[in-house]
């Protein structure tokens, strides 16, 4: 299998498709900037903890710049499992080179991302300033933490931090990773409502910033972000003279067992997976050449376990601030989580599971986790999954669970305890969660059962699907009675027209596009039929990049033409729904993917001549 080569630093191969990279000079394509951090403290940056953060800068850089496949990918492995090989100037390549750091790093991104790493280390020809990455503060002048927290601004993060600023009185540095401005801005809101609650000695927050330049990003999955995110906790510890940092998830998400076939091997989180933890503390403490810890806390605790420590100490008002979402390309101030990822799903029954589903209103979710229609078919099986699960584990024997789970059964030899008792404690945690969710998913259908009888539910949401699964109905398809003009994913049901005399966008049966919205269609359109007349996979279609759609339209910014966009996508939905069709969402007829642009939905549109169309 051909390997991707990454060249960092002004470093240089003889291959022509190489991915170049650097953090300094004129060509400098990767930015990394650490927040907040005293300017006295640099003097303890050595040389080796400098070179980490070279190294998982340019590795969080290629993994998002590298395209590892379609997501509907159906091999999974030959784009996903790409090698990847890259070469790094370092100041000490004697110990990136060595046995001991080389293997722990390639044993730990190896499984990480799902793929294999290899490297070349270089002598650093040029160093540049120490202070490079670094935003200087006075916050952190006396600050003596107890206590380094990676803090995503997540349920379990912001739980952790609660259980160590007001449950244990400790001094805590939580440090963040901003990938996004709506995330960072999340982050900092948290942060400021909880020193609200503790003394101005106790907490010290240090933001972290990491992009590539624009137009190199081309993947969203970026599966070595949680080694950048441990490797600046890491340094950050050793700063301040620590010797130890804790992240805080839930086991259920640690253990992170597929829901659905498509959520395997890269696809799936495993940054606090106890495989990974080991694999961070055999790297930092190969470095190190002396013990470091990175630990869970909430290891053996379930998601509605974890949110019962924040309300215990008073913050349940709080935990609406909190963001879980997969999708934060997507968020929006109404919409801050999506409601179909698996994120969002896990997030909404430990709410209810914990009872303080009032807590977390069920207007920021773009779908309802019960009620809501849910057009693809990728989200249906994503959420019945979640459910068929928790099902199926609740009536298990401990014997029949590792059997069905043997992964976890290589899991266990990473935990701390003994495996047996490892064992133990992973089955009474996965009991207690499926406990939990049957509990929720019973309540539910108690309380919608005059609906559930009358049918009046959408046949697409999460309680009809549950419904139609136990009555041995199940289908991903629309019923017959269903006139709704768009379906799921298995065929397209939109056809479209475009009027060259009149300059609209012709819907067959749901109505006619002007103005804007008909720019944008037709714009669509012709990279749609370009990839049809070249026999494109459905699955491939190109998206039209958002720099060419504002060079087309004279616009300025990027926010001008997501409110274009915005507004087209209302149109339809509105036409749909006039047309007595069940509510889609806006992703059914214009797809748009972080850093790629916007494209017809292949599965759903299909685009005809105008003498096809009926008006």
């Amino acid at each position: 299998m051909a390997e991707h080569l990454v060249c960092c630093g002004g470093l240089n191969s003889s291959c022509p498709h190489a991915l170049h990279l650097a953090l300094n000079g004129p060509l400098a394509n990767v930015v990394l900037s650490i927040e907040d951090i005293e300017r006295r403290l640099l003097t303890e940056v050595s040389d080796e903890l400098l070179d980490l953060l070279d190294i998982a800068a340019y590795l969080y850089a290629a993994d998002g710049a590298v395209q590892r496949g379609s997501e509907i990918d159906r091999r999974f492995g030959s784009s996903w499992r790409r090698p990847i090989r890259f070469m790094i100037p370092v100041r000490k390549p004697e110990l990136w080179s060595s046995d001991s750091v080389r293997s722990a790093l390639v044993e730990i991104l190896n499984f990480l991302a799902d793929r294999n790493h290899y490297f070349e280390f270089h002598k650093l020809a040029a160093q540049p300033p120490t202070s490079r990455y670094f935003t200087f503060g006075s916050n952190s002048a006396s600050f003596a933490p107890d206590e380094i927290i990676l803090f995503s601004g997540g349920l379990d993060s912001f739980a952790g931090a609660v259980t160590s600023l007001v449950g244990q009185r400790s001094r805590v540095a939580l440090v963040s990773h901003r990938s996004v401005n709506t995330i960072g801005a999340a982050q900092s809101a948290l942060v400021r409502e909880l020193r609200r609650c503790v003394t101005a000695s106790q907490l010290l927050h240090i933001q972290v910033h990491a992009h590539l330049r624009k137009g190199l990003a081309k993947e969203y999955t970026q599966r070595t972000r949680s080694f950048l995110f441990a490797a600046i906790g890491f340094v950050t510890a050793r700063l301040f003279g620590i010797d130890r940092i804790s992240f805080f998830e839930n086991g259920v998400v640690s253990l992170n067992l597929p829901p659905v076939a498509q959520v395997v091997g890269a696809r799936a989180t495993r940054t606090t997976h106890p495989h990974a933890l080991h694999g961070f503390r055999q790297l930092f403490s190969a470095i190190l050449n002396s013990d470091f810890s990175v630990t869970n806390p909430f290891m053996w605790l379930t998601k509605a376990e974890v949110i019962g420590r924040a309300v215990d100490h008073g913050f349940v008002e709080l935990l609406r601030d909190t963001r879980s979402c997969s999708r934060v390309m997507e968020m929006t101030i109404q919409h801050p989580h999506c409601g179909s990822c698996s994120q969002c799903i896990d997030r909404r029954f430990g709410m209810l599971a914990a009872r303080v589903g009032e807590a977390d209103p069920t207007e920021a979710y773009r779908f309802d986790l019960f009620n809501g229609a849910r057009p693809k078919v990728s989200d249906k099986e994503m959420a019945l999954s979640y459910v068929r699960m928790a099902n199926s584990i609740s009536g298990m024997t401990d014997t029949a669970f590792f059997t069905a789970y043997g992964e976890l059964s290589r899991a266990v030899n990473f935990m701390d305890e003994r495996p047996d008792v490892a064992a133990q404690k992973t089955f009474d945690l996965f009991q207690r969660h499926a406990a939990g969710v049957c509990r929720v998913v019973d309540s539910e259908i108690r309380l919608r059962a005059s609906e559930i009888r009358s049918g009046s539910l959408p046949w697409d949401c999460l309680l009809a699907l549950i419904t139609a699964q136990s009555a041995g109905h199940l289908s991903y398809a629309a019923p017959a009675s269903h006139s709704a003009p768009v379906s799921d994913n298995a065929n397209p049901r939109i056809r479209i027209a475009l009027d060259e005399q009149t300059k609209t966008v012709i819907l067959e049966g749901l109505g006619e596009l002007t103005g804007v919205s008909s720019e944008l269609i037709q714009s669509l359109v012709r990279a749609f039929r370009r990839a049809r007349e070249g026999e494109v996979a459905p699955e491939n279609y190109p998206y039209v990049k958002t720099s060419e759609l504002l060079k087309q339209f004279g616009l300025a910014d990027e926010e001008t033409l997501r409110k274009r966009v915005h507004r087209c996508r209302k149109a339809i939905a509105a036409m749909v729904s006039e047309a007595g069709g069940n509510e889609i969402d806006e992703q059914t007829v214009i797809e748009s993917l972080p850093w790629h642009g916007y494209r017809l939905n292949p599965d759903v549109v299909q685009i005809v001549a105008l003498s096809a169309i009926r008006r």
